[in-house]
């Protein structure tokens, strides 16, 4: 895979800092074998990567029955992932000193953290728990958008090994970390996943994403929702998103003349949870709707690029996706000399096609 680096000196320079505060931390921690009876799973990412991790926290509760669970995860994601995991306890981020305040207030045995950005190694680091385990920093320092980690530790014993994230999927990430603390490991390959709700004669589609190299065309978007409409197979389609994606939503809208294709952007996030789970089929770009359909038990069909299937594709037997590779795949989704020929390399027929197989199986 080709490496990309991201020219952000002062991201970089933070890294160093967060790397020297760790050093600090770590000298200053003190070495306990007592089980931990309050875990702190910190994850301040986005919504996809944190229900792909369902399976990871499944583990930490099986592993410690008795311990209190606590997740602290950006506020708004809260209601929507407790559907998938609940946790005993919640800490909603929404800002840096409210949530470091409630770390202190929780004096957790255990804090974890599965992800490497930044900010969730700075509230570890200046919390007050007994020990940390996680993926503190790129040891790099070159800002790569995906890379190595060394699974790093502190006030806890355990074999130290590395993650490559270039070659794992989302739900893989915390592995490391489930093999240092005995926990079960689980394999994503033909995963069943039960229907969340029972299916309505609806479809719903999400046709934006963070990056412009994730988005698949609008007009074939329309022309598949009246496929799937023409066929009989839904009696409406769903355009999902937030209050930006509306003038998405509503070029989608402008290319049909089915009234049944209706923009649901602006709704509320858990709204959309509920109008994806109760879905005979989602199609989407690779981001957060895409997973919260696969998780759901949800047909799903991903439309990717630029990312690989193996690092983000949808989970499960009943999902489904269409990718392009080319010797730029994996790029670090900023900008392209190529104007954006991965995601544009899906043909409408083909998505089409494969909607006609998912709908008959």
């Amino acid at each position: 895979m080709k490496e990309f680096r991201i020219n952000n000196t002062s991201k970089i320079l933070m890294m160093y800092l967060t790397w020297f505060f760790w050093i600090i931390r770590k000298a200053f921690t003190r070495l306990s074998d007592r089980e931990p009876k309050s875990v702190c799973v910190l994850y301040l990412s986005g919504l996809g990567d944190i229900v792909c991790d369902t399976m990871f926290f499944e583990s930490l509760r099986e592993k410690w029955p008795q311990a209190e669970l606590t997740a602290c995860f950006p506020a708004a994601f809260c209601d929507v992932q407790k559907d998938f995991f609940a946790f005993d306890r919640y800490i909603k981020h929404q800002s840096f000193w409210l949530t470091l305040k409630q770390l202190w207030s929780l004096q957790a045995d255990l804090i974890i953290i599965p992800g490497w950005l930044v900010r969730n190694s700075l509230l570890a680091i200046f919390s007050n728990a007994k020990a940390i385990i996680g993926y503190v920093n790129d040891l790099t320092f070159s800002n790569r958008y995906l890379n190595s980690f060394r699974l790093e530790l502190a006030g806890i014993q355990a074999k130290r090994c590395v993650q490559d994230m270039r070659k794992c999927h989302l739900s893989q990430r915390p592995m490391a970390i489930s093999v240092a603390l005995g926990l079960k490991t689980y394999d994503i390959e033909d995963l069943e996943i039960p229907r969340m709700k029972e299916s309505l004669n609806h479809a719903v589609f999400h046709a934006g994403a963070r990056f412009e190299g994730r988005r698949y065309s609008e007009k074939s978007f329309a022309r598949i929702a009246e496929y799937l409409l023409e066929k009989g197979w839904v009696h409406a389609v769903y355009l999902i998103g937030a209050s930006d994606d509306r003038a998405i939503n509503l070029r989608i809208k402008s290319y049909s003349k089915f009234r049944t294709i209706r923009d649901k952007s602006g709704i509320s996030l858990y709204q959309s949870f509920d109008l994806i789970r109760t879905a005979k089929i989602f199609v989407g770009n690779d981001s957060g709707p895409m997973h919260l359909a696969a998780l759901s038990g949800v047909p799903t069909l991903g439309l990717l690029g630029p990312n690989f299937p193996h690092i983000s594709g949808p989970l499960g037997k009943q999902s489904r996706y269409l990718f392009h590779e080319f010797g730029c795949s994996g790029c670090n989704q900023r900008g392209c000399d190529y104007s954006y020929r991965c995601i544009k390399a899906i043909t409408t027929q083909e998505v089409i096609d494969a909607l006609d197989e998912m709908m008959r199986d």
